[in-house]
């Protein structure tokens, strides 16, 4: 009787143990190198910017590949086994690491440096000013504009101007104001104008240091055109990149003017009607000979005496 138990015992730990190593075995073994992060381009980044995560052993498919910023899962744009592409996300803070999960293996983490853009603007909400120029010290429109020609005022928390036979024009004048692009940097301006009949509002960009060589983009009733000037500043003009009437534009409508620019020579301008959000002209133009930095200004041609030229909302952003 107890060599007949003990055979059933011995039986039973076979068995176990020949279950044991068919279990272990069957176990499957993430044999999948692991994946190594070498660089982040650009090694600082905005939110929105396309950022290339470079590197070794990952994934070609999509799915097996999991990239997070700290700990949130970012879509990728595209995947390889070296590049991984995405973009980046809104993120507080300065600096964010980021790490690759690919076919469940996890990389080292690379820290991505965030940068901010910088914020210049001016609503004009403050005490009415009348009819001033340059020879007025202080500049009582406000201490970050410098009224090159002509005069400006302000009105009903505008900028105004009721001036006819005048070219006059102001720049804004800060240490930091730089707007240069390309190599991640990108500039983009924002402003509200409006003029009576005959008469011409604009926006001045890429002012250089002689205030003389700049970017307009004026319009008058229903014209709209965007010129370069050149060493001798208003009346010179280098280039006229835009010279037209298109529909909808009119004497005495409100204007949103956005100019953006990420590469020289290459300028994004969008125009929308400021009441009823209808685009009037949206369309990148090329200057193959571009100037660079600079500063941004308002612009303002009264034909007629008297005229009504407003501009409001002035917003500029530099990365």
């Amino acid at each position: 009787m107890k060599t007949s138990n003990l055979s059933i015992y011995l039986s039973y730990a076979a068995i176990l143990l020949v279950s044991g190593c068919s279990k272990e075995e069957s176990t499957p073994v993430n044999t999948a190198p692991i994946p190594r992060i070498i660089a982040l381009q650009p090694a600082n980044a905005a939110e929105g910017d396309t950022l290339s995560i470079i590197g070794l052993n990952f994934s070609s498919n999509t799915a097996e590949n999991e990239v997070k910023f700290g700990q949130s899962i970012i879509e990728a744009l595209s995947v390889s086994d070296t590049l991984i592409r995405v973009v980046v996300p809104a993120i507080e803070g300065n600096t964010i690491g980021v790490s690759v999960r690919s076919r469940g293996k996890i990389s080292n983490k690379q820290n991505l440096s965030l940068v901010r853009a910088k914020v210049f603007e001016d609503d004009f909400n403050r005490a009415d000013v009348p009819s001033v120029g340059s020879a007025t010290v202080p500049n009582p429109i406000g201490s970050n504009w410098q009224i090159i020609n002509g005069t400006f005022a302000l009105s009903e928390n505008q900028l105004f101007s009721q001036d006819g036979g005048l070219e006059s024009y102001m720049l804004y004048r800060d240490a930091d104001v730089n707007m240069k692009v390309g190599d991640g940097s990108y500039f983009e301006l924002t402003a509200t104008m409006s003029s009576s009949p005959e008469s011409f509002a604009g926006i001045i960009f890429n002012a250089q240091n002689d205030n003389k060589r700049f970017y307009l983009l004026r319009t008058t009733n229903n014209m709209l055109q965007l010129l370069k000037t050149g060493s001798n500043g208003l009346g010179d003009w280098a280039n006229i990149m835009v010279n037209q009437t298109f529909e909808g534009f009119a004497a005495n409508t409100p204007y949103q003017v956005v100019i953006s620019a990420s590469q020289p020579g290459s300028f994004r301008i969008k125009i929308t009607h400021a009441n009823t959000n209808a685009i009037l002209f949206e369309q990148t133009v090329e200057d193959p000979d571009p100037y660079l930095g600079g500063a941004p200004g308002l612009y303002y041609f009264g034909l007629a005496n008297p005229v009504t030229i407003t501009f409001d909302n002035f917003h500029l952003e530099l990365l």
